[in-house]
């Protein structure tokens, strides 16, 4: 992100380990070699026939296509197996031709069969059980008709699963509707309000994460590969191995490496990180999310997004016509849909900071998300300087999903 000049002094936050560099074509190698609490690929792929490799959709950047190349290598070694693709979409838009081809690379698209995921066919849809916390399990019914199953995916904070990664790729990634809708559910206690371990940077006792970890646990897969990525969108770290323990272990490293304590401050400016991290505001949300403890109570918060695809989903900017919080939790434990929780979760943070979206939404579009417009971090620094102070301090998060920010008065 780069910034004009501005009348404030701006530093930025880093995360407390320096970012190593991306590992080569020889740390993929060897990290599909030597897999965390599981077989060797050998021995897991031995006599396969049909595999399934579940991917992360386009509003995801993951890697995969640098480590998916060596992993058919395996799989070939092993076996003589068929190799299809899952696009783990979850109740995202359906992909296109094109996004396949930005995930896997033209190469793997043409040469394999996809498997693109409706969470409302229920033709297509096998019931596996439930979880312990009564959530129905409907998963995509390819999945049981291969006998191995590899999860991909990238790891770092969530919202409120805690990390990416890992079981996502299941639930909500190949899951129905129904499934996932039980499954966000667990994120809010009786009354509406969110659920205190329902937060970033948490999975003991999270109920959406250990929901989810029930639900993929009836799937039962054979091996997981999770990435996790620099600031340049590199391949920093790669896990590969058993699907829960190998997703802990690389949660552990993001938890260490990306957690800051920061004392909040008057002004934050933030960037969602450019695509798809920035594709629309269900995705721009988490830099909001991710950033919101480092700015004081009615400081100014910049909010960098473009969102290309604008809200992202249709459930989203109807719910803000509620127009307070007492109306918007009324209505959403009457009619539960997942992305009414996130407009729920943005309009709680705009109501305690003055929100400005950099984007290129329309101006209304803007204002009924209770922010005010800007063309540029220009406009927006000089609307700050009406209630910010020339020569405040502030922060800046470049990519601001990828840190989780903890206020500390004392940091």
């Amino acid at each position: 992100m780069d910034l004009p000049a501005a009348p404030f002094r701006l530093d930025a936050v880093t995360p407390p380990r320096p970012p190593s560099p991306p590992i080569g074509d020889d740390g993929i190698r060897e990290a599909l070699l030597r897999p965390v609490a599981s077989p060797s690929l050998a021995e897991i792929f031995h006599g396969a026939r049909r595999v399934l490799v579940v991917v992360s959709d386009a509003t995801r950047t993951t890697g995969c296509d640098r480590y998916l190349p060596p992993l058919i290598d395996h799989v070939r070694a092993a076996s003589r197996a068929e190799i299809r693709f899952a696009v783990a979409s979850g109740i995202h838009r359906r992909p296109t031709p094109q996004d396949v081809d930005s995930i896997l690379g033209p190469r793997l698209a043409a040469g394999h069969e996809i498997i693109l995921h409706d969470p409302d066919d229920r033709s297509a849809l096998e019931e596996l059980g439930r979880t312990r916390a009564g959530t129905p399990v409907a998963i995509h019914a390819a999945v049981r008709e291969q006998d191995r199953i590899v999860l991909t995916g990238a790891v770092g904070f969530h919202y409120y699963a805690g990390f990416s990664g890992g079981r996502k790729a299941l639930v909500p990634g190949l899951a129905s509707r129904a499934t996932v809708t039980a499954n966000h559910l667990r994120a809010l206690r009786t009354d509406g309000t969110r659920h205190p371990l329902a937060r970033a940077g948490r999975l003991g006792g999270n109920p959406v994460h250990l929901d989810m970890t029930d639900g993929a646990s009836l799937v039962g897969p054979h091996l997981l590969i999770n990435s996790v990525l620099g600031e340049d969108g590199g391949i920093e770290r790669l896990w590969v191995g058993h699907w829960r323990r190998a997703h802990e272990a690389a949660c552990r490293y993001v938890r260490a490496a990306r957690s800051v304590k920061v004392r909040p401050r008057d002004l934050v400016v933030a960037s969602a990180g450019g695509e798809p991290t920035d594709i629309n505001l269900i995705q721009a949300h988490k830099a909001f999310e991710a950033g919101v403890a480092a700015v004081k109570p009615g400081g100014t918060f910049v909010l960098v997004a473009r969102c290309r695809e604008k809200a992202g989903h249709s459930d989203f900017l109807p719910f803000f016509r509620h127009g307070c919080e007492e109306a918007m939790v009324k209505a959403l434990k009457s009619d539960f849909r997942v992305y009414r929780q996130t407009a729920l979760s943005w309009f709680l943070k705009a109501r305690r900071c003055r929100l400005i979206l950099v984007s290129g939404l329309a101006a209304d579009t803007v204002r009924l998300l209770g922010a005010e417009p800007a063309r540029d971090l220009e406009e927006a620094f000089r609307l700050a300087i009406g209630t910010v102070r020339a020569g405040s301090r502030g922060w800046v998060l470049a990519h601001g999903s990828r840190l989780l920010i903890e206020g500390d008065a004392r940091a």
